[in-house]
């Protein structure tokens, strides 16, 4: 390895490193200093999972140089058909938690509780204790 490329090298991974520095606390201050408090929760998750994608992007092309070699199309490839495998384990985890919820808690997510019929059985439970 010549003098010239760790150079070349080193100054990728520098300005990754800064990158990624400068994107953890644009989204660690944007939260903790409430830059982003009046916006809208929709706002703010677009917000936080663009700078989550920008700093993916960084990491990709700083550190895992799959853009630099030949072979760059298929580790490309390869990378976008595991995160759609993430993604269909996470929907699908997500769903069957639903579905478990839905079925164990009533059909409606909750606990329903007739306040009439419980106050009812409240007076009933008063009388027999008198």
């Amino acid at each position: 390895m010549d003098m010239q490329t760790h150079k070349t090298n080193m100054s990728k991974y520098t300005m990754g490193f800064v990158l990624s520095v400068i994107l953890t606390l644009i989204a660690f201050f944007s939260v903790m200093l409430h830059w982003i408090e009046d916006w809208s929760i929709s706002a703010k998750v677009f917000f936080l999972l663009g700078l989550a994608v920008i700093q993916m992007t960084v990491q990709i092309m700083f550190f895992l140089h799959l853009n630099e070699n030949s072979d760059a199309k298929w580790n490309i490839g390869t990378m976008w058909i595991a995160i759609i495998c993430v993604f269909i384990i996470i929907a699908g985890t997500w769903k069957t938690i639903q579905h478990l919820n839905y079925n164990m808690m009533g059909g409606s997510g909750r606990v329903i509780r007739d306040s009439d019929n419980l106050s009812s059985s409240l007076n009933r439970e008063e009388r027999l204790l008198d």
